[in-house]
């Protein structure tokens, strides 16, 4: 995925550049609801292997399959859990003969696999943090304004 940002430090082998959330999800309001804020910069950091100063426009490229990888471990993971949890209780529940509505342990020990699984994935991203296979790269320089942008906004074509 390529995205386009302002470096805003420079930090030796890596940078923070502040990027603009893309189209798609810049109107769902979500991103807002999550983290508190309305804006529509996020700023990361990114290793910067061509020396971007502070202040240079950059092309931001990430690797998708290690987005899809980490989307995949994030969101569907748990709910996995979450499912297989609330089966595995009801399977043991009636392996062992318990009596009366197994339902609620059930959905319990789901949320309790799923928590467990979210332990796990934090645990996990704090042992690959700095691991610059999961980090975004600047990969290029923009000279003038990036593509699709238009310096003077009242331009009319």
């Amino acid at each position: 995925m390529e995205q386009y940002g302002i470096v805003t430090e420079a930090k030796g082998e890596t940078a923070f550049v502040s990027l603009q959330r893309h189209l798609a999800c810049g109107n769902c309001g979500k991103c807002g609801l999550l983290s508190g804020a309305k804006k529509r910069e996020v700023t990361v950091e990114v290793l910067n292997p061509i020396e971007a100063e502070s202040g240079q426009r950059v092309v931001v490229e990430s690797d998708d399959r290690h987005i899809l990888f980490i989307s995949f471990f994030l969101y569907i993971v748990p709910l996995i859990g979450l499912v297989a949890g609330i089966f595995l209780w009801l399977n043991a529940a009636a392996r062992l003969g318990l009596s009366g509505d197994q339902d609620l342990t059930a959905v319990g020990v789901g949320l309790a696999l799923m928590v467990l699984i979210f332990i796990g994935i934090r645990i996990w991203d704090r042992r690959v943090k700095d691991d610059p296979k999961y980090k975004p790269t600047i990969t290029s320089i923009i000279e003038g304004e990036p593509p699709g942008e238009c310096a003077d906004e009242s331009r009319v074509d």
